[in-house]
């Protein structure tokens, strides 16, 4: 047994293996020290046995040990943190609890998602933390744990978390049996969490769960009848199924009267709808049916785009495309570039290709609205699914103007419509928030 841990971690440098002396027994401690703190974990040892005369078992009992007589899960042992305490002739071993090195940050708020009421903590990259969170905003009794192990190499926990008074049972068994079938494949990212659930064509943009940092929204999913997944390492749950209403209902809107909950719930439809449309309806009315405008505001139009070289698609398309490599440039740079990058890129930008005569200004106003239209919509995946879709009705636009719009919002409602995630609908036909969830 010793021989066979020695082999496996020989060429690791944080490997330790040392010879202590514990109760008057001699023996060998195995660790890695990248996750053990060894040096404070040998001096506790000494400190609990430091009787003279211990046997085997009295000093197994002293330490609080575990047996450790299967061979097979001595190096997963090791990987898991914990660490191994061999007799000197190598025919026992025990688990000891060490003293483990401090890996993970503290509980702070989210990083990527804006939290203006409720609890101000978020998810840290330690699975058993994010329980405790939820547990401590959520004390029930009905909140139900199921451990599934994923990977053949390595294998990589995933906690099922839902509550047995609201969820479906036919929905959280199958959500368990679609991840417990891939259990033998090794977890690379949470898009193979997707394509496991995924119920409609994997073209489908529509993301089929919900991700949160936050521990109080996770708790009023949960409440719901969602099913929400912890994976290890990961700071955020994936909250399953996903609806329509997630795109413009957060749960701190219950907080608010009901008339101001009515307003924002609006405002992001309307910019759900401008983001989708107002580009589209720019190239329809400028190259296909300037004739349903008013004169006086296609003189306006005409007068902007004189000296313009593009038609208005292209137009549009050479707009969109530098505002999305500027986008991904402010996501990837230092915080302490990033508006630097927004100024330069947004104003001096801007305003050159104006001045040069390739787009017109009234096309600077329209992308400027849709873009900031597009941040109104809850959830980045979302607001990447409506990015996409606007250029799917821009090419419809251009080809069939105004019809083209119709026909573009037709598909996408079809699409809608017509998406499931284990068989529940991305649009329930019962009350989406707050409500019974569908059976």
């Amino acid at each position: 047994m010793v021989k066979h841990v020695i082999e496996t971690f020989a060429k690791s440098p944080d490997f330790q293996h040392q010879h202590i002396l514990l109760g008057g027994k001699h023996a060998e401690l195995f660790a890695l020290s990248s996750l053990v703190d060894v040096a404070a974990t040998v001096w506790r040892l000494k400190e609990i046995a430091s009787a003279e005369a211990y046997t085997w078992e009295q000093l197994k009992w002293t330490l609080g040990a575990d047996e450790a007589a299967k061979a097979e899960e001595h190096v997963q042992g090791l990987l898991e943190g914990r660490a191994l305490l061999f007799s000197s002739n190598g025919s026992e071993a025990i688990w000891i609890q060490p003293l483990s090195q401090n890996l993970n940050r503290s509980i702070n708020t989210p990083n990527n998602q804006n939290i203006l009421i409720s609890s101000q903590t978020g998810f840290i990259e330690d699975m058993m933390t994010n329980v405790g969170l939820i547990r401590n905003e959520l004390r029930s009794a009905h909140l139900k744990q199921s451990l599934v192990l994923v990977g053949s190499t390595h294998k990589q926990r995933m906690i099922i978390l839902s509550l047995d008074h609201s969820v479906d049972a036919a929905l959280l068994a199958e959500c368990e049996a679609a991840i417990r079938a891939h259990a033998n494949e090794d977890f690379t990212s949470t898009r193979q969490v997707a394509k496991w659930l995924r119920q409609q064509p994997l073209w489908s943009p529509l993301p089929c769960y919900n991700r949160t940092e936050s521990p109080h929204e996770t708790c009023h999913y949960l409440k719901q009848g969602r099913i929400a997944l912890l994976i290890e390492g990961y700071p955020e749950a994936i909250i399953i199924p996903v609806h329509l209403a997630d795109l413009f209902i957060l749960d701190t809107d219950l907080d608010l009267p009901s008339v101001l909950s009515i307003m924002l719930i609006f405002f992001r439809v309307l910019g759900a709808l401008i983001a989708i449309i107002a580009p589209a309806a720019y190239v329809a009315l400028v190259s296909i049916n300037p004739d349903v405008m008013k004169l006086e505001l296609i003189y306006s139009i005409a007068q902007s785009r004189v000296g313009v070289p593009y038609p208005s698609l292209t137009e549009a398309l050479i707009l969109f495309f530098i505002i999305e490599m500027l986008l991904e440039a402010i996501v990837r740079l230092p915080k302490s570039i990033g508006p630097a990058m927004t100024m330069v890129g947004g104003i001096i930008l801007g305003q050159a290709v104006v001045e040069a005569k390739l787009v017109s200004n009234l096309l600077i106003i329209v992308l400027a609205a849709s873009t900031i239209a597009n941040f109104t919509i809850i959830g980045y995946q979302f607001a990447l699914t409506v990015r996409l879709w606007r250029y799917i009705m821009l090419f419809f636009a251009a080809l069939f103007g105004p019809l083209g719009i119709v026909c573009g919002l037709y598909l996408l409602l079809s699409l809608l419509s017509n998406t499931t995630v284990l068989h529940k609908p991305f649009v329930p036909t019962t009350a989406l928030r707050g409500g019974k969830p569908n059976k």
